[in-house]
């Protein structure tokens, strides 16, 4: 493997590419997987002179449907995260039934009486219908206020039974998207067991934002903490990724596929070039390319330039663009010659976490069809799969906690009664996977 390192600045490695086996065989095109180890540098205490000001916008659902402890819950969520924001930060709150009105218009933490933010907070209470749209509307109106080039998030915390004004999610995804071309992100955080996870999911999807189950007032506040963690944290940003396939393995079989989604992903069959996007503060994640090798007849044996990989991010700390490319050889090995290769069991168990996303869609498409028990047991073995791989002893610490942590949620999944909740679940897992999200215990 040669390495040739560009960076400038610090020159820890925080990025660490592997792969799972170094051959192919000619004549057959042969897998392998390809995964980046990311951990984000730590941030230090941030002086409010240096701290880059965000703005944050919540738009609170106060319609009928949120009574009975949902409304709350959320009341309870925005007491516990005002502490965390910074003093350069901004927020408003805007709550909405049939109608929107702006509890607390945009203003700088600083020159906010907490004391009085809470009691504007308490004052908000359950009233008539749920027009989402009014309220998401007059929550991006406030978001207009904040000043150019601070970065701005909508937050929404519903349940999302819009039964007035625009209901479709669709239109309102196409909503949150326009926002998104005025540097406006929209998450979401869906409140209680019976929340619209279509409307919600839409409006999270097309803001480029997240959406997160928040079940239970726990999952809330753990939820919406966990967004603003990513908001006011972030030590790397616009993290990207260059793969190229050496000209001795681009057969027509070869290609690139990544694990996880994308903000964007330029495609030429044996070379890619994706954004994976931002990662905060001590966020580790593991970020995973499954990659196909093929060499023709008459390909010659023998060791080859097989995959350049090129990784760059801008360090938040520093201010610089942080630049490295890593070349990895691969041997070309005679049919007659083969051995399957020993494999990076990280990376094989890497794999499998990317696969259970198939595994939970298959799931969820059982559900639909009624096959509850076929549902359940598919969601059990892939549990037991998972256990067997964590207890085989050879996995390293990231890869083993994340390991046994998805075969716990799969199990868990298998055993609630509740279809709705279990259907809820399912659904937030396969997005959480999708983001990614850093977990509390990897503080």
């Amino acid at each position: 493997m040669v390495n040739t390192d560009t960076s400038e600045g610090s020159d820890i490695a925080v990025i660490t590419p592997r792969i799972e086996h170094n051959k192919c065989q000619v004549g057959k095109p042969t897998a392998l997987g390809l995964m980046f180890e990311i951990t984000a540098p730590v941030a230090p205490v941030i002086e409010a002179t240096k701290h880059k000001a965000k703005a944050l916008v919540f738009v609170i659902d106060r319609s009928g449907s949120m009574s009975g402890g949902r409304l709350e819950s959320v009341k309870a969520v925005l007491e516990e995260t005002l502490p965390r924001l910074n003093p350069e930060d901004h927020i408003a709150i805007v709550s909405f039934d049939d109608v929107a009105v702006v509890n607390l218009p945009l203003a700088t933490i600083k020159n906010l009486d907490l004391k009085n933010v809470r009691k504007i907070i308490s004052d908000i209470h359950t009233g008539g219908s749920t027009n989402l749209e009014a309220g998401y509307r007059l929550g991006l109106k406030e978001a207009e206020k904040v000043t150019d080039g601070v970065e701005t998030t909508v937050i929404v915390l519903s349940d999302g039974q819009a039964n007035a004004g625009e209901t479709d999610p669709q239109a309102l995804s196409h909503i949150a998207t326009a926002a998104t071309e005025h540097l406006v992100t929209t998450s979401t955080i869906g409140i209680g067991q019976g929340y619209d996870e279509d409307v919600l999911g839409a409006l999270a999807d097309g803001g480029n934002g997240n959406h997160i189950a928040g079940i239970t007032q726990g999952e809330a506040v753990d939820g919406l903490q966990s967004e603003i963690d990513g908001l006011l944290t972030k030590t790397m940003v616009d993290v990207t990724f260059e793969i190229v396939i050496g000209p001795d393995f681009t057969g027509n079989g070869s290609k690139i596929k990544a694990g996880r989604k994308m903000k964007k992903w330029d495609y030429l069959r044996t070379q890619v070039k994706g954004l994976l996007g931002d990662l905060s503060s001590g966020e580790e994640k593991n970020v995973f390319f499954n990659i196909v090798l093929d060499a023709h007849q008459m390909a010659t044996p023998g060791v080859k330039q097989g995959i350049q990989v090129t990784y760059s991010y801008t360090d938040v700390l520093t201010g610089q663009r942080i630049t490295n490319s890593e070349t990895f050889e691969i041997e070309l090995v005679a049919a007659d010659a083969w051995v399957e290769p020993d494999r990076d069991p990280d990376i094989k168990a890497e794999l499998q976490l990317v696969r259970n996303q198939d595994i939970m869609q298959e799931a969820m498409n059982l559900f639909a069809q009624g096959k509850e028990q076929e549902a359940n047991g598919l969601l059990e073995a892939a549990g037991l799969q998972m256990e067997e791989m964590y207890a085989a002893g050879n996995l390293g610490s990231r890869s083993s906690k994340r390991m046994m942590e998805s075969s716990n949620i799969f199990y868990s999944m298998s055993q609630i009664d509740d279809l709705n909740i279990k259907k809820k679940m399912l659904w937030e897992q396969m997005n959480r996977e999708k983001r990614d999200r850093r977990k509390k215990d990897e503080n």
